[in-house]
């Protein structure tokens, strides 16, 4: 044998270790992968039995029974579906984000509530009747255009278009003759119906059409019966014109300086407008009579009258009666005497009253 050192030796003996020790980890992980192996097999032979057996019982279910949802709303059921999530895009669609006309904004005053259950596989599902039990509790609001005259609303028109364009042709039309307010505002409303709302643009501005033509007469009148800018509001009384301003008359010396209108004795004699009555009493020709300042140099005389309601002083109103028809000075019948006068000036009372 050859002569080994110490170190040789030792190196010889080490080597020998580790060949046995390997020679053992090989065998051990050998029996570990065919032991492995084995229960891998095992474990999805039990795991394809079970998933058999869960198919073999859900077909069984989904022959006898169906999966639903039950809907409630507030706590009450209303009926079953089959899918909940085509309920809740019809919903949305067709309540929630409705296209009807008018429509600002539709709310739901409850939430439908959903539970998943399997029930009898004769049970029948009603989604058409569970949709329309939802919207039935939706609440609907409706935006409307409103177009104003002097704050009053006249008419309701659909589009913010269709009131422009209608102030637009009120004003072309009737603003030379009218200082015209109208105006446009938006009116929500959950009842569509309490706004009578017109069937067209041209509906609409005919109902203004009318409004308009009225106060255009009326304006038309209160110019004709203003005098040096006191409006005559109201006549004195109602009856005939016996004799007109400027007449003459034997029984007179000159031209007449007012109008008689002749009716019953005792007949209320109402001011023309309001005023300071300056005088009430007897008058010589004239009678008994009352004189009413009004303001801007305009006076109004009622003479041969019965009887005097009113003193000088007395603050009176337009319509206000002041006195009564009779036949005092000089006369020749139960009438009044009716003078408007200017800075002192008579005037045909025809000009502003009985024309």
């Amino acid at each position: 044998m050859p002569n080994l050192s110490i170190h040789n030796l030792k190196m010889l003996i080490i080597c020998s270790i580790i060949k046995k020790t390997s020679r053992k980890k090989g065998v051990c992980i050998f029996i570990l992968k065919k032991k492995i192996k084995h229960y891998t097999k095992e474990v999805l032979k039990m795991l394809n039995v079970v998933a058999f057996g869960a198919i073999f019982i859900i077909a069984i279910v989904l022959v006898k029974y169906k999966p639903v949802y039950k809907v409630t709303i507030s706590g009450e059921e209303v009926g079953y579906v089959t899918n909940k999530m085509e309920l809740e895009e019809k919903i949305q669609k067709e309540i929630l984000e409705s296209k009807e006309a008018n429509v600002a904004y539709t709310k739901l005053n409850c939430e439908p509530e959903y539970a998943f259950k399997f029930v009898s596989g004769l049970e029948e599902t009603n989604e058409e009747e569970v949709f329309m039990a939802i919207k039935e509790q939706a609440v609907t609001t409706y935006v409307m255009y409103a177009v104003t005259l002097n704050d009053e609303t006249k008419a309701y028109v659909d589009s913010m278009e269709e009131a422009q364009t209608m102030v637009d042709e009120l004003k072309q039309e009737y603003d030379q003759d009218l200082e015209l307010d109208i105006a446009i505002s938006q009116t929500y409303t959950q009842n569509i119906e309490e706004l009578n709302v017109l069937d067209s643009i041209e509906v609409a501005k005919t109902s203004f059409d009318e409004t308009l033509e009225t106060m255009v007469e009326e304006k038309k009148e209160k110019e004709e019966r203003t005098v040096n800018g006191i409006y005559l509001a109201v006549q004195p009384i109602s009856g005939t014109i016996t004799s007109r301003y400027a007449s003459i008359s034997r029984l007179r010396s000159g031209a007449h300086t007012g109008l008689d209108i002749a009716a019953p004795k005792g007949t209320p004699i109402k001011v023309v407008t309001s005023g300071t009555v300056t005088f009430s009493g007897w008058n010589g020709a004239y009678g008994k009579c009352i004189k009413v300042s009004h303001g801007n140099g305009v006076e109004t005389w009622y003479a041969h009258c019965s009887k005097l309601y009113v003193e000088a002083g007395d603050e009176v109103e337009a319509g206000e009666v002041i006195g009564a028809v009779g036949t005092t000075g000089n006369s020749t019948g139960n009438h009044l005497h009716l003078e408007i006068r200017i800075d002192g000036e008579p005037v045909n009372p025809q000009n502003y009253l009985y024309r």
